[in-house]
Parts: structure tokens; C-alpha cells; sequence
């Protein structure tokens, strides 16, 4: 009898344990639930549930026959569309006054964040603020996205007059700052990215002046040290399809695969450098574009090794010129009727006056102007962007033990991609942030 009182306690205190472990876990528990996936690698699932524990997607099921808890917090989201965390491949903090107040930067940050916009890709900037408002972000005392920002390298000419680098090395000089170097022969490789990656830095950027040679040298050495290597697609002197096989991860800009057609020379181009922006308008580009080609077959080559090297293009395309964006058109339908892979960076402040960010007028220009469809354009935005940045295996995609960056959203944007403004809430980390907030 004894001995059957003993089993039977201890029996019940394994029930209570186990009823209160799983109060916890059903209390660290969040479901979206009879949603539909659009996962970001043009994978189309309807009538699921999004089990998110923590800051991680922990499982996707079928939304037939599950019950849950009380104690779990359920999202009824039926007719709702989830797509992953949006990412702006392209933009520049160090440029919105954040030397002077961060008062602009935050609201850039609070636009992005609550409209779905969870990571950025930050191409030039003071690495010290930047590093400092990242940090104010992963601790939860602002909300924001992620940073993943940059160290630019430029020709010796370029680091002693740019005058926006002058605003990011404030309280010292171009010459001194790690966030923005010299690239040269002969340059100590070595040293200049173990500089650059004590910085904070996720990649390194090549900006303009730097040969083809020194880019390659820079590329592998970022590599074998951790950072992702990033250039505009043309650097100057040498032509674009050299800098692509200096195995750089991503190339910026339309306008650099201009310089791949044989008509015009980019070493007779002084390297651009910010003296004035007129200045550095006039260097990208030939004084006469109806020499261009975009079918030109040593272009098509510069896709062809962009797809053997499996580089990202942040093309950068939604600019105001009506004349520079039918060009820019002509080389990204080609590029894409290719293969070649796209991010969807903007390189354009958000505008003050607008709800919304820029990023989705780049979005919705790719499939307006046929260059993206729309499944498409939402892989660039999500997980090219996450290739892009090196995070591909923990974001850019709806999948089961990766971050739960999710935008819930009220229309399908694979039948209108405009409906990727109808944003209901946003999880970052499996964090929500409502978007009424």
C-alpha cells in the first residue's frame, strides 16, 4: 500500500511538471494561423499555420484539424497573405543628417520597421553612429531594422576630396577613419581588412578608381576573413565584366553595365569622386547614350559570368530621369530574360511626405516595367536580399528554423504587387509590431 501511494505521488508530481512546462512553452508560443505563405522562393502555400517560439519559426502545418491552447496567443489571419521580412539592399544613413540629430534616422527607421522593411543593407556611412543606432535596435530601445553596413574603398583621390566622406569622418580625417580606405597596388591587404572588419562591418564596398586587380586582391582577402565583398558594377578604369570576375558577392547600379558595351571606354572616365554631385552625375555616364547597346554581346557575356558567379545585381532602377530609365530598362529586361538575380535595393532617401518607404516604388517599378514578375520581385526583396548581406541561412525566407521576420499582409501582391503596401503587422525576431502603431 505504501509502496502504491509512493508511485501514485510521484506520478502526480511528473503531471505537474509536465503541465507546467507546457504552460511555458504554450506561453512562448505565437501562431498565424489559415494564413497564406508566399515564402520568398516562389513557393505558393495556402491554408497554413505560423508557429513562431521565440524569434524563430518553429513550425509550418497544414491549418486543418490543429486546436491550440488558450494559454497560446493565436492570430486568426484566414484570407491574409505572409511574405518574409522585406530587405532594402541599398541605402545611406550617413547621409540623413545623423552627424548633426538622429531625429530623421529614427523616422526612417520607424517607417521601415512598421511598414515590413526588417533588415537594410547600409552602402556608406560613419561606422561609429551607425554602429551605435544598430545597437539601440538590437536591445529593443528603438525599433528599427536590422544594419548591415559597409566599408568603402576608393582611390587615394577619391578619400582626400569627398565631400560626403569629410561629414563621416567628423572629429578626425578621411585619411585616419577604418570605415573608409585607400585602395592601391601594393596596399597592405591584409591589415586593411582586419581594419575594415574591426569596424563591425558586414562587407567591404568599392567605390570608384580602384583596378580590377587590387578589387580581386580585396575580394578573397574579405572572404578568408569573414566579410562579403561589394562594388559598383562599374569602378572605373576598368570595364564591369572585369569587376565581376574580381568574385565580388554583389554589384550596384544599372548604369555600371553601360560600360560594358564596346562603343564607350570607361579608362578614358576620370574616377568620379563627390567634389560636387553634378560632377559625380556627369562621370557614370557617356555623353552619348544613343551609342548604347543593351543587346550588345559583350554585354550579354557580362550576365553570363554574373550567372557562373551567381552575383547579385542591387540594380538600384526607380530613378526620375524618364531618358535614363527606358535605358536602364532595355539592360535589366535583358539581364533578367538571362537569369541574372536580382536584389532590390533603392539608393533614395525615404520621402518625408510619404507613409510609406521608397523601397516600395523600386519594387513596384521592376514588375510595372516588366522586368520582374511579381513572384519574382518578392525573391529579390527577401531572399536575394538576404544572399546579398551572407544572412540566407537564418533570413530572407519562410521556413522552419529561421528568423521570424514575417509581413502580414491584407491583399495577394502576386495578383497586384501594389497590395505590398496592404501591411496588417510585422514580426521581427517574432516580435509584432503593429502597423497602426
Amino acid at each position: 500500500m505504501k509502496k502504491t501511494k509512493f508511485y501514485l505521488f510521484i506520478v502526480l508530481c511528473l503531471n505537474f511538471l509536465h503541465e507546467t512546462n507546457s504552460q511555458s512553452v504554450s506561453n512562448d508560443l505565437i501562431i498565424l494561423r489559415n494564413v497564406t505563405i508566399i515564402d520568398g522562393r516562389n513557393n505558393f502555400m495556402p491554408n497554413m499555420d505560423i508557429l513562431i517560439k521565440g524569434s524563430k519559426i518553429s513550425s509550418l502545418r497544414k491549418s486543418e484539424n490543429h486546436s491550440y491552447a488558450d494559454s497560446i496567443q493565436v492570430y486568426n489571419l484566414s484570407g491574409k497573405f505572409v511574405i518574409p521580412g522585406l530587405i532594402d539592399s541599398h541605402v545611406h544613413l550617413g547621409q540623413l543628417g545623423i552627424h548633426e540629430s538622429s531625429d530623421r534616422t529614427h523616422q526612417e527607421f520607424r517607417k521601415w520597421l512598421y511598414n515590413g522593411v526588417t533588415s537594410v543593407r547600409e552602402m556608406s556611412g560613419d561606422a561609429r553612429l551607425i554602429a551605435y543606432e544598430n545597437r539601440l535596435i538590437a536591445i529593443g530601445k528603438i525599433p528599427g531594422p536590422d544594419i548591415y553596413y559597409s566599408v568603402n574603398y576608393g582611390s587615394p583621390d577619391m578619400v582626400k576630396k569627398d565631400l560626403r566622406q569629410k561629414k563621416q569622418s567628423l572629429g578626425t580625417t578621411n585619411e585616419k577613419v577604418s570605415w573608409f580606405q585607400e585602395a592601391y597596388p601594393g596596399m597592405d591587404i591584409i591589415r586593411s581588412i582586419a581594419r575594415a572588419k574591426g569596424t563591425g562591418a558586414t562587407g567591404i564596398k568599392i567605390y570608384a578608381g580602384v583596378d580590377a586587380k587590387v578589387i580581386a586582391q580585396l575580394s578573397e582577402e574579405a572572404h578568408k576573413q569573414g566579410l562579403k565583398s561589394w562594388s559598383h558594377l562599374t569602378v572605373f578604369p576598368d570595364r564591369p565584366l572585369d569587376v565581376v570576375k574580381a568574385n565580388v558577392d554583389v554589384v550596384s547600379h544599372v548604369w555600371g553595365a553601360i560600360w560594358q558595351d564596346p562603343d564607350v571606354d570607361p579608362s578614358l572616365k576620370v574616377p568620379f569622386t563627390h567634389t560636387s554631385f553634378q560632377e559625380a552625375r556627369n562621370a557614370i555616364f557617356p555623353q552619348d547614350l544613343s551609342l548604347l547597346n543593351a543587346d550588345d554581346p559583350q554585354v550579354a557575356l557580362l550576365y553570363e559570368e554574373m550567372i557562373k558567379r551567381q552575383t547579385i545585381w542591387d540594380a538600384t532602377y526607380n530613378i526620375k530621369s524618364s531618358e535614363k530609365r527606358n535605358l536602364y530598362k532595355k539592360f535589366l529586361v535583358e539581364a533578367s530574360k538571362m537569369g541574372v538575380s536580382f536584389s532590390t535595393g533603392t539608393d533614395i532617401h525615404n520621402d518625408p511626405e510619404s507613409p510609406f518607404p521608397s523601397l516600395f516604388d523600386e519594387i513596384e517599378a521592376l514588375v510595372n516595367d516588366g522586368i520582374l514578375s511579381e513572384a519574382k520581385v518578392i525573391e529579390a526583396a527577401t531572399f536575394h536580399g538576404a544572399l546579398a548581406i551572407g544572412i540566407e541561412s537564418t533570413h530572407g525566407s519562410i521556413e522552419e528554423g529561421k528568423t521570424a521576420n514575417l509581413v502580414v499582409l491584407s491583399k495577394n501582391p502576386l495578383e497586384n504587387i501594389e497590395n505590398i503596401r496592404s501591411v496588417v503587422t510585422v514580426f521581427k525576431n517574432g516580435k509584432e509590431y503593429k502597423k497602426s502603431e
